[in-house]
C-alpha cells in the first residue's frame, strides 16, 4: 500500500542521535550488523550522478558506518563523486581541510588530526579524501564514524589529550611539561600527566628487571598501559573492565615471561642491569675519577694527544700545549750531528748511507775511527 510505513525489527533499532553523542566512544549503542545483502539487480547506481556499475569494490567507498550495512557497507556515492564535492567544498570553504572535515560529517566518515596529516602526504595526482577513507577503513579505526570523532572531542575538552602534533606544540606553548621522547615512546593519545605515569611506570620495570630485546620492551610497555586503564577503570567504577584488564596484565606477563615464578627461576637474586646500576650510583653520590695506575693504562689517549693533535697542531703551525707535548716527544728521539747542521736533506742521506745511521754513536762516545 502507498504511503505505508514498515514496521522496523529489534534487531535494527538505532539508538537516538543525542545518545551516542553524549556517551563515551566505548559506550556508544550501534545496531547489529546484519547479514550481507545479496544484490538483486545486476547493477550499482550512484546516488549523486546516477552512473551504474556492477560491482561496488572498487567503484564505490567503503564504510564504517550502521547507516549503509544494508547496502553491503559501502557508501551510495561513487568514488568520482566523492572527488567531485571535495572540489566544489574545497572553492566554497576555501581549504581542502576544511572540505574533507564537511564531507566526513555527511557521509558519516571516521576523522582525526592525525589522518588530516597523513593524508596531506599524498601525491598531487591522487585523491586526499579517498586517502583518507581507505586509513579509516584499518583494523585499528574498525567500528568508528563520525559520531566516534564527536565523542573523542567531547573526551579532550574534559583533558589535554595529545593526539596530533598540533596540540603537543599547542601545550608546549603553554608552558606543560612533556618531551617529545615521550611522545615518540607512547604516541598519541594520552595527556601529560599519564605520560608521567608510564614514563614512571616504565623506569620502574626497568630498575626491578632485565628488560633486554625489543620484543620484552614492547611487552613492557603494554603493560605500562594497561596499568593506566586499570586505573581509569577503577576510577569510574568499572569492575568489570578492570577484571577484563587484569586477565589481559596476566597474559601480558606470561608472554613477556615476568611472572613471579619465572622470574625466580631466570634471574638471580638482585642482578640489575648495568645501566640501572650506574644510575643508582650516580643519584647516590657521582662516580669518581680513576686512580693514576687505572688512567689511559694502554696508552691510546697518550698516542692520540700526541702523534694526532699534537703533530696536526705543529704542522699547521699553531703554538699551543698540544704542538709542546709533541716538540718534547719528539726531543727524545732527535739526534744531532754538528757538521750536517746546514747541510742539504740530500747530502744527510749521502752521509748516512755512507757512514751508517750509527756513526753519530761512536763520535758521541769519543771514539774515532
Amino acid at each position: 500500500m502507498a504511503g505505508r510505513i514498515p514496521k522496523i525489527s529489534k534487531k535494527g533499532t538505532l539508538a537516538p542521535a543525542e545518545s551516542i553523542l553524549n556517551s563515551t566512544v566505548k559506550d556508544q549503542v550501534m545496531p547489529n550488523k546484519p547479514d550481507v545483502i545479496k544484490p538483486q539487480s545486476a547493477t550499482f547506481k550512484c546516488c549523486a550522478c546516477g552512473e551504474e556499475y556492477r560491482t561496488q569494490k572498487g567503484n564505490f567507498p567503503f564504510s564504517q558506518s550502521p547507516f549503509f550495512y544494508g547496502n553491503n557497507r559501502f557508501l551510495p556515492i561513487c568514488s568520482r563523486c566523492i572527488d567531485k564535492f571535495t572540489d566544489q567544498y574545497t572553492k566554497i570553504l576555501g581549504n581542502q581541510d576544511d572540505a574533507i572535515r564537511r564531507m566526513c560529517l555527511h557521509w558519516d566518515i571516521y576523522l582525526t588530526e592525525s589522518l588530516l596529516e597523513s593524508s596531506r602526504k599524498t601525491g598531487t595526482d591522487q585523491s586526499r579524501i579517498k586517502s583518507l577513507i581507505r586509513q579509516c577503513n584499518m583494523s585499528q579505526y574498525a567500528g568508528k564514524t563520525y559520531d566516534s570523532y564527536m565523542a573523542e572531542l567531547k573526551e579532550r575538552e574534559k583533558g589535554d589529550v595529545i593526539t596530533s602534533v598540533e596540540d603537543f606544540d599547542r601545550l608546549k606553548e603553554e608552558n606543560v611539561k612533556i618531551s617529545k621522547s615521550s611522545l615518540k615512546t607512547w604516541g598519541f593519545g594520552f595527556t601529560p600527566d599519564e605520560m608521567d605515569f608510564l614514563n614512571n611506570e616504565f623506569a620502574d620495570w626497568k630498575a626491578r628487571t632485565i628488560i633486554e630485546g625489543k620484543n620484552r620492551e614492547s611487552l613492557v610497555k603494554e603493560l605500562c598501559i594497561i596499568k593506566l586503564q586499570q586505573n581509569k577503570a577503577l576510577l569510574d567504577g568499572k569492575i568489570d573492565l578492570y577484571s577484563k584488564l587484569t586477565d589481559t596484565f596476566q597474559k601480558t606477563l606470561d608472554r613477556a615471561n615476568l611472572t613471579p615464578k619465572l622470574e625466580d627461576a631466570n634471574e638471580k637474586a638482585g642482578e640489575k642491569p648495568i645501566g640501572v646500576m650506574i644510575d643508582m650510583f650516580e643519584n647516590e653520590e657521582p662516580i669518581p675519577e680513576p686512580l693514576d695506575c687505572w688512567k689511559d693504562i694502554d696508552g691510546i689517549m697518550k698516542m692520540i694527544t700526541v702523534y694526532f693533535i699534537g703533530h696536526l697542531c705543529k704542522m699547521l703551525g699553531l703554538k699551543n700545549r698540544y704542538a709542546k707535548i709533541y716538540e718534547d716527544e719528539m726531543d727524545r728521539f732527535r739526534v744531532e750531528i754538528p757538521e750536517l747542521e746546514h747541510a742539504d736533506s740530500d747530502d744527510v742521506y749521502d752521509y748516512l748511507l755512507e757512514n751508517g745511521f750509527g756513526a753519530n754513536d761512536s763520535e758521541a762516545g769519543g771514539d774515532e775511527s
